[in-house]
C-alpha cells in the first residue's frame, strides 16, 4: 500500500496515483472539525472493497504532539460488542451454546437464570440494568474487577422488565457474555478472541486495553472541563467493560474485520444473518440495523457507535451499496453521527 501526503495528513492509497478530489473533500471537511475541535482521529472509508480513504487528523497524543496516523489505536468502546456476538456465534456452531440457552444452564446460581436467554443479552433485551447503575461504579471502575467478580455483581441487580418484552441498551448482558464465553471454553474472553477472530485476521493491532502494558501507538483520551476547556480523560480500569467495550484497535484492523463481515470466513452464511437479523427492535447480535435516507434513496444501514471514556467511535456499513466507514477518534465530545452522515452524503454524491 503506497502513501501519499495531503497537506500534513498522512493518507494510504491502494495505488499510488494522485489522491483524488472525493479524498481532498473529505479530508477538508475532517480537518475543519479537527480545527474547532470536534474531531481527532482516524477514518477510513471503502466501496467495493477498494480503500477510498484512510487518514489520521489531529493528534493521538497532545501533550507530545504525536500524530493520528491509520495504525493508532483507539479504545473502540462499544464496537467490541461485535466480537463478542461473533464470538458467541463461533460458539452456537461448533454446538457448544445455543442462543436459546437459558443462563441457568452456565450460571446455575443466577436469581434469573430460568428466565433470561443467551438471545436476550445479545439483543439488550434481557432486563438486566446497566452496569453503570451498580453502587459505587465510579469507583469500581477504577479498579481492577475480573470477570466472575462484576458479574457476580450485575447478577445481584433486580430485573427491570420481563425478559424479551422491551429493549433496554445494557453492557450488563454483552459483560455475561464475556464470562460465559470463558465458562464454556475454559480460557479468557481475550484469548479466544485472539485466537479465533484477531490472529486468523491478522488484526494484529487489535486486543484488550491494559493500562499497566505497553502498547505501541496507542490514543490518548480527552474530555472537555467546564472551566479548563481540553483535559486527559478520567481513568478507567478497562476490565469492567469486558465484553462490551474493553477493546483497541485501528481503523486498518477494522477493515479487516469488515471484509471478514463480507464473507463466511468465521461463520456460516447462516450464521451471518443471525448476527444481522433486526429482531424487533432495531437491533441484532452486536449491531444497530436502520434504513437511511441519502440523497432520496433508501440506504440499508448496519452499524454500531463506541464511547468510552475518552473515546467516541463508529462503524457504519451500507451492505447493499458495499460502502464501509470507520471513525476512531480520541474526543469523548464529538458528534460521530453526525460525522459519519455528513461522509455517507459526500461517499454517496461522487459515487
Amino acid at each position: 500500500m503506497d502513501t501519499i501526503t495531503l497537506y500534513e495528513v498522512t493518507i494510504k492509497s491502494e495505488s499510488g496515483d494522485l489522491v483524488s478530489e472525493l479524498s481532498r473533500m473529505i479530508y477538508d471537511y475532517l480537518d475543519s472539525k479537527n480545527l474547532k475541535q470536534e474531531f481527532s482521529g482516524s477514518v477510513l472509508i471503502s466501496k467495493n472493497k477498494e480503500i477510498l480513504f484512510n487518514a489520521g487528523i489531529g493528534l493521538a497524543n497532545k501533550e507530545h504532539l504525536i500524530k493520528c496516523t491509520p495504525e493508532t489505536k483507539f479504545r473502540i468502546g462499544s464496537i467490541t460488542k461485535q466480537f463478542t456476538s461473533m464470538a458467541i456465534m463461533m460458539l452456537s456452531e461448533q454446538g457448544l451454546l445455543s442462543e436459546n440457552d437459558k443462563l441457568v444452564k452456565f450460571f446455575p446460581l443466577c436469581p434469573y437464570g430460568e428466565d433470561v436467554t443467551v438471545h436476550h443479552l445479545l439483543t439488550h433485551t434481557s432486563g438486566i440494568p446497566n452496569i453503570t447503575q451498580l453502587q459505587d461504579f465510579n469507583k469500581i471502575m477504577k479498579e481492577y474487577t475480573p470477570l466472575n467478580i462484576s458479574s457476580e455483581l450485575i447478577m445481584k441487580l433486580s430485573l427491570e422488565f420481563q425478559p424479551g418484552s422491551h429493549f433496554r441498551y445494557s453492557n450488563s448482558g454483552y459483560l455475561l457474555l464475556a464470562y460465559l464465553i470463558q465458562v464454556v471454553t475454559g480460557q479468557s474472553y481475550e484469548n479466544f478472541l485472539m485466537e479465533n477472530i484477531f490472529s486468523p485476521l491478522s488484526m494484529h493491532s487489535s486486543g484488550p486495553d491494559n493500562y499497566k502494558e505497553i502498547i505501541l501507538q496507542r490514543a490518548s483520551g480527552y474530555e472537555f472541563d467546564n472551566t479548563m476547556g481540553l483535559v486527559n480523560s478520567s481513568f478507567i480500569d478497562m476490565s469492567i467493560a469486558s465484553g462490551g467495550g474493553n477493546l483497541l484497535s485501528t481503523t486498518e484492523d477494522l477493515y479487516k474485520w469488515e471484509l471478514a463481515l463480507s464473507s463466511n470466513k468465521l461463520v456460516s452464511e447462516s450464521g451471518m444473518q443471525r448476527l444481522f437479523t433486526d429482531y424487533g427492535y432495531g437491533y441484532g447480535y452486536g449491531w444497530f440495523i436502520n434504513d437511511e435516507l441519502i440523497h432520496n434513496i433508501t440506504r440499508k444501514s448496519v452499524y454500531h457507535g463506541g464511547g468510552i471514556v475518552g473515546f467516541k467511535n463508529k462503524i457504519t456499513r451500507y451492505h447493499n451499496d458495499e460502502v464501509c466507514i470507520i471513525v476512531l477518534n480520541n474526543l469523548s465530545i464529538t458528534d460521530v453521527d453526525d460525522i459519519t452522515n455528513n461522509l455517507a452524503k459526500l461517499i454517496f454524491q461522487e459515487i
